[in-house]
């Protein structure tokens, strides 16, 4: 049987609405935006947990707690934001997805339970994590984030396992005996794997460089509080950078002849960006209150390029089954794409906008927070352009309705 045949076959016979390469940019785009607050959470969670157990010192207690808000919020943002990539990738990549999740089915809907408990355990830590806090409520945070992080792994195999089609059959059968239960997790790269979630460190790093310059202006955070955060900051990115770099050498090293002979490219250039990378962060570990921002665009550069990596390593495993996206029926619907791309655009950079600019100013500031003329202007064009898009959305539902009552009558 050649299974690049029937991966071809098992495509959507309607095809895709939009040209396939659109789909692939999505897909790597909004894969940044997910895996950025998955790292938040991870590296938060690690302070939040290691600030506990030494909160003795006041200060580690005040970044405990501070992280184990963080952490909570990032929870969401990270399964909010997850959901983009993955229905792209079932678009173009439906196939691989769908075969490896049928091959480990109970661990997929293991994944959503144990997501629910482990956010719920980190919940039940958030509450209890304060001034005074009785040492046994770590027990929630350590088996919480344990779990979060393992469901990573779910993540990491379920995306492995569809590299791999040649070896579908011997899952599903192994030794000619069918096995339907999906109880097994029958691969993963530990290197690569390691190297992803090791680049929360670099992450957690950033964002206390930028947390420390974003709280300077506010009167009840003492300077000397910010700049330890600020200068510990760059040491755990740094150490993160050292670390991972390691494993970013061994993960191509692991890679089939014909998939590192085409991603030789963009192993290097991930590793250069690392490399300037830990220079970046070594030179900031003098307390400087000016770069924190540029910190956290730093990571974004790590992250955007191992995004596209991830996306070039796929299309080399995929290559000698004949699988190819560009190759995808395209039939074009214009009405949905400009209806997203309107959406994803204007409301949600208006909407979007409004919200963090709200929350960024707010922020820094003690106490109530009233809102200037450019925030109330955003708020006000926030409702206005939702209440259009309502207004499209039913109107282009009407209108397709209607259209095709008559085509019928």
């Amino acid at each position: 049987m050649d299974i690049g045949v029937v991966m071809n076959a098992m495509r959507d016979s309607a095809g895709i609405p939009s040209h396939p390469v659109v789909f692939q940019l999505l897909m790597v785009i909004t894969w940044v935006f997910h895996i950025a607050f998955v790292h938040l959470t991870l590296g938060a969670g690690v302070l939040a947990i290691v600030g506990f157990i030494k909160r003795h010192n006041k200060d580690w207690e005040q970044l405990s707690i501070a992280m184990t808000k963080v952490a909570k919020v990032s929870v969401s943002m990270a399964v909010v934001l997850g959901v983009a990539p993955l229905l792209f990738t079932q678009v173009i990549y439906d196939p691989q997805w769908y075969a490896s999740n049928v091959l480990s089915a109970s661990w997929v809907i293991g994944f959503i339970i144990t997501l629910i408990i482990g956010y719920t355990l980190w919940f039940a830590f958030y509450f209890n994590n304060h001034e005074g806090a009785a040492g046994s409520v770590i027990g929630f945070a350590l088996v919480g984030l344990g779990l979060m992080l393992f469901d990573g792994f779910i993540m990491h195999v379920l995306s492995y396992q569809s590299l791999l089609p040649e070896q579908w059959i011997n899952w599903y059968a192994p030794n000619g005996n069918v096995d339907t239960s999906g109880s097994v997790l029958h691969a993963w790269q530990w290197q690569r794997f390691g190297y992803i979630v090791l680049l929360s460190m670099v992450m957690i790093g950033a964002y206390l460089m930028a947390y420390a310059d974003y709280f300077r202006t506010r009167t009840d955070m003492h300077g000397n509080y910010l700049a330890w955060a600020r200068n510990m900051g760059a040491r755990i990115a740094v150490a993160g950078i050292v670390i991972s770099l390691p494993l970013l050498l061994l993960w191509y090293v692991d890679l089939p002849v014909h998939v590192a002979d085409l991603t030789a490219v963009p192993f290097i250039v991930l590793a250069a960006i690392g490399a300037f990378s830990l220079i970046f962060f070594w030179s900031e570990r003098n307390n400087r209150f000016d770069h924190g921002y540029r910190a956290l665009l730093i990571y974004g550069s790590i992250i955007t390029a191992l995004a596209a990596l991830r996306e070039m390593v796929r299309i080399a495993y995929l290559q000698p089954f004949n699988y190819d996206i560009m190759t995808y029926k395209v039939v074009t619907d214009w009405p949905s794409t400009a209806l997203f791309f309107l959406t994803f655009i204007v409301v949600g950079g208006l909407v979007g906008g409004f919200y963090l600019t709200m929350l960024y100013k707010s922020g820094r500031v003690v106490g109530e927070y009233t809102a200037d003329a450019t925030v109330a202007k955003l708020g006000t064009s926030a409702v206005g352009i939702l209440i259009v898009w309502i207004a499209i959305f039913f109107a282009v539902g009407i209108w397709t309705w209607l259209g095709n009552a008559l085509l019928y009558c």
